[in-house]
């Protein structure tokens, strides 16, 4: 059958399967530009977050060097307090006494202090100084 083929028939079949290859290539083409669009996309995204990771990098490399300086702050203060409190306990052993009565809530209310702060003098604060000395 293939050598009953005319030459037409060949050449017909010939111009469909280059018409066939021109539009497979035109499609690579097309699909290689799409590719490179796409991988130039990402590469800018990659580039974008880098930078946005180095951003938030220096801001939490920031954050937490005021958060070890507040530490350190506390730790300084806790000592002076603890310094303080031994002094005052050191006090009451040899028999001394706080002169200053403890304060009425309307003179907390009229420092800032709410009732909840004022609570918390009388029962937490006011109570545990009274323990440890």
């Amino acid at each position: 059958k293939t050598s009953s083929m005319s030459s037409a028939d060949l050449a017909s079949m010939l111009k469909q399967a280059l018409g066939r290859i021109g539009t497979l290539e035109r499609w690579h083409e097309e699909i290689k530009a799409s590719m490179r669009r796409e991988t130039r996309a990402l590469r800018e995204d990659i580039c974008r977050l880098k930078e946005e990771r180095k951003l938030i990098q220096a801001s939490t490399e920031r954050q937490t060097k005021a958060l070890r300086d507040d530490i350190e702050a506390l730790k300084s203060e806790n000592k002076a307090l603890k310094w303080s409190l031994n002094q005052l306990a050191r006090k009451v052993q040899e028999g001394w006494e706080y002169a200053v009565t403890i304060q009425p809530d309307e003179y907390w209310q009229d420092n800032g202090y709410d009732d909840e702060a004022i609570e918390y003098l009388k029962e937490g604060f006011f109570e545990e100084v009274k323990v440890a000395v």
